[in-house]
């Protein structure tokens, strides 16, 4: 009886595996996609040049009240610039008149996720106590906690990195 158990268990665990893999081929999408030829084709990567920005955007110099309490208020001041994924090396070779260009065409694309990226970055900041945001390895946490925020609202373009261009405590 235990012998016949455990064949049955055995059999349960091959079709386990045997259904997971026709999931796993079948069902669930890869890195790659097929052309109408139906050869595969590569997904494009997204390109990064160290040293130089990519498409993003600037927020406005902000200046956010701190948790803490009230009869000794902390604030932090801040700019974040938003950082987003490209696959056109040609943005990294952009300057002057024409990079400004391309970064308002770029701004317009993004639209109305601006002011919910700006929501995201009040509601995350303001829920900060000086002494979350005070250390380097705090305003690295904050950096990543935006960046994840970020790319809960705007799934495309990726989001790359998240930069402070000024971050004043006080």
């Amino acid at each position: 009886m235990a012998m016949l158990k455990n064949r049955f268990v055995l059999i349960g665990l091959g079709v386990a595996a045997a259904v997971g893999a026709g999931v796993f081929f079948f069902v669930l999408p890869s890195s790659d996609s097929a052309s109408e030829e139906g050869e595969v084709v590569a997904e494009p990567t997204p390109v990064h040049v160290e040293g130089k920005l990519g498409p993003h955007i600037v927020l406005e110099d902000r200046v956010f009240t701190l948790l803490g309490p009230p009869e000794a208020p902390r604030y932090a001041k801040l700019q974040v610039v938003v950082e987003f994924e490209t696959i056109d090396p040609t943005w990294f070779e952009l300057t002057g008149e024409v990079l400004e260009e391309r970064l308002s065409e770029f701004d317009e694309e993004i639209g109305t996720g601006r002011r919910l990226i700006e929501d995201a970055i009040t509601t995350i900041v303001s829920g900060k106590a000086f002494s979350d945001v005070s250390t380097t390895a705090g305003k690295d946490a904050l950096r990543e906690e935006i960046r994840e925020a970020v790319a809960a609202l705007i799934e495309e373009p990726a989001v790359r990195r998240v930069l402070f261009t000024n971050f004043i405590t006080q």
